[in-house]
């Protein structure tokens, strides 16, 4: 029996929202859930605007110009690795961010309640029919649940606010700006999540999903985490508030498993097989992160900065320096070498060091120059195949 265009509409209508929705839950990092609070914490909430714009717009216009599902299996496979070791990245991340922040506002048996979250998600993503649709959507009824019953107990919006002696400054915004156009313009092409996406959908339900996906569900995830970001600057005591910490811990803990499923997921149907070395290899990455978080929860300090939120400035290092060199000289055409890739990374590394752990923010512009600039300079020694036929004809 035909469908009717009112069935036909409905169906897409529903397919647009349902792959809105695993857009939005997927691209909730440990990054929009925290990063913000230290933005605030520096700049106010017109750091969050800088932020927010080139992410909710970098995220919205790779769903748009990518055309079809031939060019995404296209640049998969031209890429594959930095595909697979993006997603394993952004995996020993929230590991690190369980064991440094989720452990400290959920308690010490936090890593069972991340284990036993993370495998139910797992699980309900190999469900052969909508399983990203049913996790994605348990993910938001749950974490928009206990969001409102932070607010419901008045205990929740508590905004942050720029601590006295930090770098606020208007033009310290300006100085950001770069960094994040240059990691959030360039960071979704590597996002596996956001390639599956697109090739369930036609190009008109793929730009209505990534428009509503970022546009509207996204940007309230951002704006969830300036809620509650007065709390973790401050430092949330779980003795005093026991409840508002199961309603922070648990969102962070729904949101961090949800994202590591869905990545482990994806590199799975990605790469099949992987070799006993490259297990190993990760396993050790998880061991470090997950210690790197434990041991970050004292009292040390780098330039008055705790040692957890300095190696949280380093793993964003792969999103703002790393993965966005790659994709701007090994993506984007012409299409430049590895070591020209590895030398400009290098290069640009210490400006990004003093950039956002020294804190001296104009350093973030030069670095990017040197990321976009090292595209064309020192210029490529090759030559076309026609100076080549020329040189060869001459005595």
């Amino acid at each position: 029996m035909d469908e009717s265009p009112a069935q036909s509409n409905l169906i897409s209508a529903a397919r647009v929202t349902g792959w809105a929705i695993y857009l939005a839950m997927s691209w909730t990092w440990c990054i929009g859930m925290y990063l913000p609070v230290l933005i605030m914490r520096e700049l106010g909430f017109a750091g969050v605007i800088t932020f927010a714009i080139p992410n909710i717009v970098g995220a919205m216009a790779m769903g748009w110009m990518l055309r079809d599902e031939r060019q995404s299996r296209v640049i998969i496979g031209e890429n594959r690795s930095a595909f697979v070791w993006y997603s394993l990245i952004a995996i020993a991340f929230h590991a690190f961010f369980a064991a440094w922040i989720i452990r400290q506002i959920a308690g010490p048996h936090a890593g069972m309640a991340v284990a036993g979250v993370f495998l139910f998600f797992w699980i309900v993503l190999h469900w052969r029919r909508g399983g990203e649709f049913l996790a994605t959507g348990l993910a938001l009824v749950v974490c928009a649940g206990l969001i409102g019953w932070g607010f419901l107990r008045h205990e929740l919006p508590y905004v942050a606010h720029p601590v006295l002696g930090t770098s606020i400054s208007p033009i310290n915004n300006l100085w950001l700006a770069p960094a994040w156009m240059l990691g959030f313009l360039c960071c979704p092409w590597l996002d596996l999540t956001f390639h599956a996406a697109r090739r369930a959908m036609g190009r008109a339900e793929a730009r209505a999903a990534f428009l509503v996906g970022f546009g509207v569900i996204f940007a309230a995830m951002l704006l969830i985490t300036v809620a509650y970001s007065g709390w973790l600057v401050v430092g949330l005591d779980r003795v005093r508030y026991p409840q508002l910490a199961m309603i922070l811990g648990g969102y962070l803990i729904v949101q961090s498993c949800l994202t590591v499923a869905l990545h482990t997921r994806q590199i799975g149907q990605t790469r099949e097989k992987i070799s006993m070395r490259g297990f190993l290899g990760f396993s050790a990455l998880l061991v470090i992160s997950v210690l790197l978080g434990v041991l970050s929860d004292g009292p040390s300090t780098y330039n008055g900065m705790p040692m957890g939120e300095l190696v949280y400035r380093c793993f964003l290092g792969f999103y703002g320096l790393i993965f966005p060199a790659y994709v701007w000289l090994r993506m984007v055409g012409p299409r430049r070498s590895m070591g020209r890739v590895l030398a400009v990374i290098v290069i640009a590394a210490p400006l990004y060091w003093l950039a956002f752990a020294d804190e001296e923010m104009g350093f973030a512009v030069i670095g990017v120059l040197v990321v976009v600039l090292g595209k064309y300079f020192p210029p490529d020694g090759s030559r076309s195949p026609a100076r080549v036929a020329n040189d060869a004809a001459k005595p």
